[in-house]
């Protein structure tokens, strides 16, 4: 390991800030009111020790990342369930999107399912004429009036409605 310097320990007042740094961002604070909070000049100086603080921790690990964002999730959930429950529908509408963000983290909604066509130019025919037709096509139309789509099924299985 030669030419690495051996890291230097912070002292603990140091620590102790940077500590506080990120549990006031943990709880959603700005950068502005944490470095108010905290002692540092401006928000930058703030997120600097916010970030020193999670390389000292080896960033901090997916599953943590997760774990907070769950505790954010209850903590909103707590402080509008009485009122979700005693009726009131806008905090019931907020709680649902709490359980809807709560269940996307923890993947306990079924996969979706999503239906793509995938064309494959196989160069079996002559790609220049088919653009000419096209656009020959496309001259023809009438630009005054509005395109009407004709119901029905494609040749690849897609289905059209006439609206």
């Amino acid at each position: 390991m030669a030419g690495k310097k051996p890291r230097k320990v912070p002292d603990p007042e140091i620590i102790d800030r940077e500590l506080a740094v990120v549990e006031l961002r943990r709880t959603g604070e700005t950068w502005d009111r944490i470095a108010k909070v905290v002692g540092y000049a401006n928000a930058a100086g703030a997120y600097k020790a916010y970030k020193r603080a999670l390389l000292r921790t080896l960033q901090q690990p997916t599953e943590e990342m997760r774990d907070l964002e769950l505790d954010r999730l209850d903590r909103l959930q707590r402080a509008y369930w009485k009122r979700a429950i005693e009726g009131e529908t806008r905090a019931a509408d907020f709680i649902l999107r709490v359980i809807d963000r709560r269940a996307k983290i923890l993947g306990l909604d079924a996969p979706q399912k999503i239906q793509a066509e995938v064309v494959n130019y196989d160069g079996s025919s002559n790609i220049d004429s088919d653009i000419e037709r096209i656009i020959r096509l496309l001259d023809q139309v009438d630009q005054s009036r509005p395109l009407q789509v004709e119901s029905g099924i494609s040749e690849s299985g897609t289905t059209t409605t006439g609206e």
